[in-house]
């Protein structure tokens, strides 16, 4: 929006904060509603708050869009609403730091826990800011699957990567915190002639990302509390819990476009 205000043109909007917010700032703004239009401060409406912008904001780029990645659309929910649920998400982020370039790092806390014949899978995302806004939680999400015990731990790291890569984030530094008691550092499943298919999907997820790390976490109050909260969880109904779908999402990455490397890696070619 910066690039496109100034003293020779003028601000057309439905949103009041924002409209006060411009004014505000001593540029020309008209807020329309039912057909009139308002070209000053409207009282009782607080201004919104605009992202600071920092000096290399100010250069036009000729893209905006933040990078994408090949397999991105065969990870995608295919339910609408899950879909629809993903994009306010990502607008939510992107409307909270005023864009992805503004991110900093992307701070991602899992866990897993047994529930009878499935396991309970916790993601919580953190993202921080290099604009000096506070850091936002932006998500945190919980799958039940029914995923054979000894790959509980890789699952819970693809679930992850998965997530990052649905919300476009994967361009962003990451770094994946671990509940290292339960989960080994996944990459030991690196470049191993045994790998299982969780594991070659791991080694394709990754390497989409531009600045990942996996650190183990043992105590701290964000482990702790998505410990605490995979424990409520388990003895509990909650519409938090949403069905995991890996299983699919092999399938799926493997008959797409990824055919052929996922058939390579797998030892099938």
């Amino acid at each position: 929006m910066h690039h496109l205000l100034d003293h020779s043109t003028f601000f057309l909007t439905t949103d009041r904060p924002l409209h006060n917010a411009i004014i505000a700032q001593g540029l020309e703004s008209y807020h329309c509603r039912h057909g009139k239009f308002i070209s000053k401060k409207i009282k009782g409406i607080k201004s919104k708050v605009l992202t600071p912008i920092k000096k290399e904001a100010l250069m036009l780029k000729d893209n905006y869009h933040p990078p994408k990645t090949e397999i991105r659309p065969y990870l995608l929910p295919s339910a609408e609403k899950s879909l629809k649920k993903l994009r306010t998400k990502r607008r939510r982020i992107r409307n909270h730091f005023g864009g992805y370039d503004n991110l900093d790092l992307i701070a991602l806390t899992v866990s897993w826990k047994a529930i009878n014949a499935s396991t309970l899978f916790g993601v919580k995302f953190k993202i921080s800011t290099n604009i000096g806004k506070e850091a936002l939680d932006a998500s945190e999400n919980y799958f039940c699957d029914p995923i054979i015990p000894q790959y509980r731990d890789i699952v819970t790291i693809n679930y992850a990567l998965i997530l990052s890569i649905q919300l476009m984030l994967h361009g962003v530094k990451t770094i994946i915190y671990f509940d290292s008691p339960k989960i080994a550092n996944p990459a030991s499943q690196l470049k191993r002639d045994d790998q299982s298919p969780h594991a070659k999907l791991f080694e394709i997820l990754s390497e989409n990302f531009s600045d990942i790390k996996f650190i183990p976490s043992t105590k701290g109050p964000f482990i702790e509390r998505l410990r605490l909260k995979l424990l409520d969880l388990s003895i509990g109904s909650s519409n938090e819990i949403v069905p995991g779908n890996m299983s699919e999402i092999l399938n799926k990455v493997k008959d797409g476009r990824w055919e052929d490397e996922m058939a390579r890696r797998l030892g099938k070619k």
